[in-house]
């Protein structure tokens, strides 16, 4: 690549560029580092969820890949990227893991702690609305 394709060239240090393929397909990114500035691609949902995990203040010390961006329908505050601490293998596995995790929908460290739907669903039909009740 050079300045003819992207005229942010000489300026961008962005991991993750939409103009590499090798960038998007392979490389990392943690959240302290550059997003592409590009307006062109703005748009794509993997350089918008880089920005949202920004903000969601996720840790710098833990690594997004392309697949992961992709994968996560929604960002939220305590979400966290892969442990860079691990060998390749176990980083590719860990990979695997946190992607069919986040692809069945919203993940929080908070839906942990929450008790199983059907048990909210029997609570709520024992409930007595207001205005079937007599004084």
């Amino acid at each position: 690549m050079n300045k003819v394709d992207c005229p942010k060239f000489d300026n961008c240090s962005a991991p993750l560029c939409p103009l590499q393929e090798n960038t998007v397909e392979g490389g990392i990114y943690y959240p302290g580092e550059e997003i592409c500035k590009r307006r062109d691609f703005q748009s794509l949902p993997w350089i918008r969820k880089q920005k949202a995990i920004v903000k969601a203040k996720a840790p710098n010390d833990r690594y997004f890949t392309v697949a992961m961006l992709r994968a996560v329908t929604r960002v939220q505050k305590g979400i966290e990227g892969i442990n860079s601490d691990q060998p390749l293998r176990q980083a590719e596995e860990a990979e695997e893991t946190w992607v069919s995790r986040h692809q069945k929908g919203r993940y929080s460290i908070a839906k942990r702690n929450l008790p199983p739907l059907n048990s909210i669903a029997k609570e709520r039909h024992n409930l007595v609305s207001a205005g079937k009740t007599t004084h």
